[in-house]
């Protein structure tokens, strides 16, 4: 009798010891929802943070990588809309002028000239990000209108010479319904100055301005 007992419960032992060996645990639907929802949350808030628009002013301006608000204009909508945009970088000399020249040659849209003594080609890299931007069915490229005077907003002067700045506006010829794209301002100004002011943005609407420095200079 109790051989049969022992056995009784060695096979009750073993099948409850099986059973707990095949068990699976399976994540309970609410609760991987919640986590999925959280994550996405998380996700979103950081993409939304990571451009932050700092305004600024001809007396306020920004530095180089810091994203200020320009004023772009839809043609899809016929208005202007605000959009994220900041200087990366900025070139001179040879190399400047070397892409101003094959910009013209490629595009058509301006006449090259060369700088008159003692001036030379700047180049001004920027990103202007689109998302929220109208850009309509055909998309939108990074044009942006963009001016060059001395810091304090009247035309540049140097050595008791003036100098009345024109600027080229330099897209990579890609159109964009969203994200971040590029584009480049040229200009003509003196040799090693470097006390102006760039601003883009349409005039009378919201403009960012950024100063030149040396250690910005490459």
């Amino acid at each position: 009798m109790k051989k049969i007992i022992c056995l009784v419960t060695a096979v009750l032992m073993t099948g409850i010891l099986c059973g707990c060996g095949e068990e699976k645990h399976e994540p309970d639907e609410k609760t991987t929802s919640s986590v999925s929802e959280v994550k996405d949350s998380k996700e979103k808030s950081e993409s939304s943070d990571e451009i932050r628009t700092v305004s600024s002013s001809l007396y306020s301006p920004l530095s180089f990588d810091e994203w200020g608000s320009a004023a772009k204009f839809s043609a899809d909508k016929q208005k202007y809309f605000n959009v994220p945009i900041r200087v990366v970088k900025v070139s001179a000399g040879e190399n400047a002028e070397k892409r101003v020249k094959d910009f013209c040659a490629a595009e058509k849209t301006y006449t090259y000239k060369n700088p008159e003594k003692g001036c030379h080609w700047v180049v001004a890299d920027y990103e202007m990000n689109l998302d929220g931007f109208p850009a309509g069915k055909g998309g939108v490229d990074t044009e942006i209108v963009s001016f060059v005077t001395g810091t304090d907003g009247k035309e540049l002067e140097y050595k008791n010479k003036k100098f009345a700045v024109s600027t080229i506006c330099m897209t990579d010829g890609k159109y964009y319904f969203e994200g971040t794209g590029k584009g480049s301002i040229a200009f003509i100004v003196p040799e090693k100055f470097i006390d102006y002011t760039i601003s883009l943005g349409e005039y009378g609407e919201t403009q960012a301005f950024f100063t030149q420095s040396k250690k910005s200079v490459l």
